[in-house]
């Protein structure tokens, strides 16, 4: 989502309508890992109408990709993707609550 490019989500609406942009980067210690963090994120950015999301991944880094109408639409997203990758941290290296 570089600044200055016209794109369009989908449904057809023009990203330069959304007014809250984040860039997550998330280094994973092999490509396995990356691959299953990536397919559990899959689902992520479907959740609401008010942001758009999107994965993408190069090697064992994952970049998240978020642009909201606005900040709490930007930070529900941000935060819907944290919890789903803590859960996957945690899962991964075996820890219990």
């Amino acid at each position: 989502m570089e600044m200055g490019k016209e794109k369009r989500y989908k449904d057809g609406r023009d990203e330069s309508l959304m007014k809250s942009k984040c860039l997550m980067e998330v280094e994973f210690p092999d490509i396995k890992a990356a691959d299953a963090a990536a397919k559990a994120l899959s689902h992520e950015g479907k959740v609401g109408a008010r942001s758009k999301s999107r994965v993408t991944k190069k090697k064992n880094l994952l970049a998240i990709e978020i642009a909201a109408g606005d900040v709490v639409a930007l930070r529900a997203t941000a935060n819907s993707y944290l919890r789903a990758l803590q859960v996957f941290e945690n899962i991964r290296r075996g820890v219990r609550k």
